[in-house]
């Protein structure tokens, strides 16, 4: 198993999200673990020299200018720290954001700034690679002084207190500790602070978020060619050239990932005169009977645009004479519905809106890498210069500002998908695919209408999710700790943000599939079918998973083994466009 090696410098999301996966192991770099430890002697130098240090030798919040003398006291205070800041409320976080947060905390603590014995960051390792975790509730932190309530939950089962998830099953930790034959620490002067102050959880919590959105904006992109195709959408859109003028690189690489997705297509850019080159000789022998019908066609063919002539209806074969009147009536009306020379800002305007959404994720990642690698505990111990320094660091306010920018970017990308979906099911719209995406439309069955209500609704549940969380503050420590960010509430915003998006995206699968087989079969043999290679294959892995629509069924159990197979699409999109993605 791959392992990352902690020196409280050098993480980044993608080691976050491996180890948070049980995908890679943790290390402790021995040079790191000896500043820890002179960071450790140096507390217990000043201890026994009875000096004033916040939260060592004195009482925490409110509660600072009360000095504990006693050494013995003031050892105690650290465990009484972590018994009374533990009252979360809650469903507890799922394994790989508890294991996130475990891993950001001791790279934090490997900095060597905080004054915690090796033999605590060892413990953490432990668990880590053991496959536990605490069990952590998700509410309770204000984001300042950090992440308080929940940090104290992590750090319970070092003491032998709270839960711990291991193997799926809930045990007291003091089981768990026994089961590995290990006795609960006793933790040192300043430890419980060091474990508790800080950033940690909201950083947990981006950092997962922002490797899912990069993930989900690569699937909707894919997700969004298929339904391109499926529309004949006019390619000239993204066009590089286009997009070069704009200068917004991630709205570049976004037309390039369309672009990619759809190379070789003989769909996406479908002209009327091709279609009109396709019919038979006696559709165009009736059409000859009125010379300015005809007139205007001839040009369309050539591709000048014109008004489309609606007597040409009433010039089809009748039905009894003619098997395939239906499919010309069909194409007919493609016909007349491609006449605009530009589609739907939905369709044409992906690159700018999703580039936008991935400008925004890109810019959360830096701030979010950033904190990996901060030191955000308080007080913090700079140890050649023999001092102790009480400052602000676990102020969340840097990470709450940026994940209420996540939570409208993931929002964005939501909503877009969902103009698209109602595109695709909209006859009005859909130029000239049948109505909600059903191929019987005598009303027998409503197809794909209701899907479409439910991302209605996915859409409108984020946009109240996405009320900024970081402008809001409320006083907690009886007015010591009198502004705080509410960063881990964004947090968990943008977490529960981008689980409906992800279901958005598979309401989306299901619709531009549907809807890219049915244009296949309205074209039939009149003109190439040909579809790109990226949405090849992502209709290829759909078919494998859920099959046609003929008629009405449970539409659900689609939807569910959709969203059960989105990780293996997520990665086919992120393969697909893996050479670009290098690129960008």
């Amino acid at each position: 198993m791959e392992k990352v090696v902690l020196n409280g410098h050098r993480l980044d999301i993608e080691a976050v999200y491996k180890v948070a996966h049980g995908k890679a192991r943790v290390e402790l770099c021995p040079t790191a673990m000896e500043a820890v430890k002179q960071s450790s002697d140096f507390v217990q130098a000043q201890v026994k020299k009875k000096r004033v240090i916040y939260g060592v030798t004195t009482g925490f919040g409110a509660n600072a200018a009360k000095v504990i003398n006693d050494y013995e006291q003031a050892q105690a205070l650290q465990r009484n720290l972590l018994l009374s800041h533990a009252t979360g409320m809650g469903a507890p976080f799922d394994a790989p954001t508890s294991r996130a947060i475990m891993l950001i905390r001791l790279n934090t603590l490997m900095a060597g700034h905080s004054g915690i014995r090796p033999v605590v960051l060892e413990r953490l390792a432990f668990m880590l690679n053991e496959g536990a975790y605490p069990l952590i509730p998700s509410q309770g932190s204000v984001g300042a002084s950090g992440d308080l309530c929940p940090l104290a939950h992590m750090a319970l089962p070092l003491i032998g207190e709270g839960e711990v998830v291991d193997a799926g099953q809930r045990m007291p930790a003091a089981q768990w500790l026994a089961k590995h034959s290990l006795a609960p620490l006793d933790l040192w002067h300043k430890e419980g602070i060091a474990l508790l102050n800080g950033t940690t959880v909201m950083n947990a919590l981006g950092a997962l978020a922002v490797k899912e959105a990069e993930q989900l904006f690569h699937l909707a992109c894919l997700s969004a060619a298929m339904a391109f195709e499926a529309l004949c959408a006019r390619s000239e859109a993204f066009d590089a050239r286009i997009h070069t003028l704009r200068r917004h690189a991630e709205q570049q690489y976004t037309a390039a990932l369309i672009r990619k997705a759809t190379e070789g297509s003989h769909l996406m850019g479908l002209q009327p005169s091709a279609l009109l080159k396709a019919l038979p000789p006696e559709v165009w022998l009736s059409i000859q009977q009125l010379p300015e019908v005809a007139r205007r066609l001839e040009r369309l063919a050539e591709g000048e645009v014109e008004p489309f002539p609606r007597e040409v209806y009433r010039l089809l074969p009748l039905r009894e004479q003619q098997p395939s009147w239906k499919q010309w009536q069909t194409i007919f009306s493609i016909i007349e519905k491609k006449i605009s020379p530009q589609d739907a800002y939905s369709v044409r305007c992906t690159p700018q809106v999703l580039g936008a959404s991935l400008q925004a994720i890109r810019h959360v990642r830096a701030i979010v890498e950033q904190e990996l690698n901060a030191v955000v505990d308080n007080p913090l111990l700079f140890v050649e210069a023999g001092v102790a320094l009480s400052g602000g660091n676990f102020h969340g306010q840097p990470l709450a500002l940026a994940f209420d920018y996540l939570k409208i970017a993931l929002c964005e990308i939501g909503n877009l998908l969902e103009r698209q979906i109602n595109k695709l099911v909209d006859e009005h719209t859909n130029d000239g695919l049948p109505a909600f995406l059903v191929e019987d439309t005598s009303g027998l069955h409503s197809g794909l209408m209701i899907p479409q209500y439910a991302a209605a609704a996915l859409v409108s549940e984020n946009k109240v999710l996405a009320h900024p969380a970081s402008v809001d503050s409320i006083p907690t420590c009886a007015n010591q700790e009198d502004h705080v960010s509410m960063g881990t509430i964004a947090g968990r915003q943008a977490a529960e943000i981008l689980q409906n998006v992800k279901k958005i995206v598979c309401i989306h699968l299901l619709c531009s599939s549907q809807a890219l087989d049915l244009r296949r079969k309205q074209l039939g043999d009149l003109v190439p079918v040909q579809v790109g290679k990226g949405t090849d294959a992502l209709h290829g892995a759909l078919r494998r998973i859920v099959p046609f629509i003929h008629e009405d069924r449970l539409l659900h159990r689609d939807l569910q083994l959709i969203e059960a197979a989105y990780e293996e699409l997520a990665a086919l999109a992120s393969l697909f466009f893996g050479e670009i993605q290098n690129l960008s």
